[in-house]
């Protein structure tokens, strides 16, 4: 004879059974499950010193089978969408905050389980999931961080005990662009999944987005002119650069694809010593880029620029961006995305018989 209580009660044992690291380990694998998936909720946070609670939609979406494209997603996708709703909780008269989303509180789902240092239960609580109450337990994730960087606070997972999914995460990180900006505890939560789905149109959309844009509304216009220090703090300014050919290179040492473009932006470089002037525009600490360009036997001249001033400048939508000025002080090319050599060195080659 059949016993639901039975049943359910080894389902309980056996969640409970598996360790905090095997059950993060699970989560990640949900989330970069063949099949097709979207899971639903909100983000929330409220900005150091405002009184204002921001609140977000957050999807995170798979889809069923490789897209028919020569460049599939690497990993499941996520969208931050819907219009931001601000709850004034204080009463304050302060401004509605500015705040942008960063990827590292929204995204990177598929990654939960890697590069962690330790892993601590630290109790359990129940959430709605599809309308129903699903049991969680509660994990509080450090995770490693390179020798230079400050260590972050943990990041605490609710975790779905029987699916694997994580219902709410909750992390300390900055609302402003600087990570040595004030840190607020950001909260995402889940409380809807679909399995076994065709994929939403906006994943679907994504096969037909260009490896590389070309920001062609800039080509032809002065280039905004701007005062930099390098990296020994040296001041440098594009107006002295006037009557050269001039490459600026936006990067971060945080950027995958700036790094994995960075030899070839070295090898330009060289090549065109005689008549190129090439810049690398960093957003991070120049403390931080001067040793990770020596331990990694990097070469590229760059300029701090961890205000964002230049970046604004130049309505930097994303990096790597690379932007190629001529001898007249015009916009030649602008790209953003992991551009080939070829159409570098045709730019440069054009731009320099002018």
């Amino acid at each position: 004879m059949f016993k639901p209580a039975v049943f359910l009660l080894a389902i309980a044992s056996y969640a409970s059974a598996q360790t905090p690291q095997e059950l993060l380990r699970l989560a990640q694998e949900t989330y970069k499950s063949p099949e097709g998936y979207m899971i639903n909720g909100k983000g929330s946070v409220q900005p150091p010193g405002s009184s204002w609670q921001v609140t977000f939609d957050v999807t995170t979406a798979a889809a069923p089978s490789p897209f028919d494209s020569p460049r599939p997603p690497a990993h499941p996708a996520g969208q931050v969408g819907g219009k931001m709703q601000y709850v004034n909780l204080l009463g304050g008269s302060d401004e509605k905050p500015s705040i942008s989303i960063p990827f590292v509180v929204a995204g990177g789902w598929e990654r939960v389980a890697e590069n962690v240092e330790s892993v601590t239960e630290t109790g359990t609580e129940t959430l709605p999931l599809n309308g129903n109450p699903s049991a969680c337990r509660v994990l509080q994730v450090q995770y490693k961080t390179p020798q230079d960087a400050p260590k972050p606070a943990p990041v605490t997972y609710s975790i779905c005990s029987d699916r694997h999914i994580v219902l709410k995460k909750v992390m300390l990180y900055s609302t402003g662009r600087h990570l040595t900006d004030p840190a607020a505890p950001w909260t995402i939560t889940f409380d809807s999944a679909e399995f076994n789905r065709p994929a939403p149109q906006w994943l679907t959309d994504m096969k037909d987005l260009p490896d590389v844009t070309t920001r062609k509304e800039w080509i032809g216009q002065l280039a905004p002119t701007f005062k930099l220090p390098d990296l020994g703090g040296n001041s440098v300014t594009l107006a002295s650069l006037h009557g050269k050919v001039v490459l600026l290179d936006f990067w971060s040492t945080s950027c995958g694809p700036c790094i994995r473009e960075m030899p070839m932006i070295e090898a330009i470089s060289d090549d065109h010593k005689a008549s190129l002037i090439v810049w690398g525009v960093s957003f991070d600490q120049p403390d931080r880029d001067k040793k990770w360009l020596l331990q990694h036997q990097r070469s590229l001249p760059t300029l701090s620029d961890v205000d964002f001033i230049v970046s604004d400048l130049y309505k930097v939508h994303g990096i790597p961006a690379i932007v190629l000025i001529g001898a007249d002080g015009k916009v030649k090319n602008y790209w953003e995305g992991e551009v080939a050599k070829p159409d570098v060195e045709a730019a440069i080659q054009k731009a320099s018989q002018h």
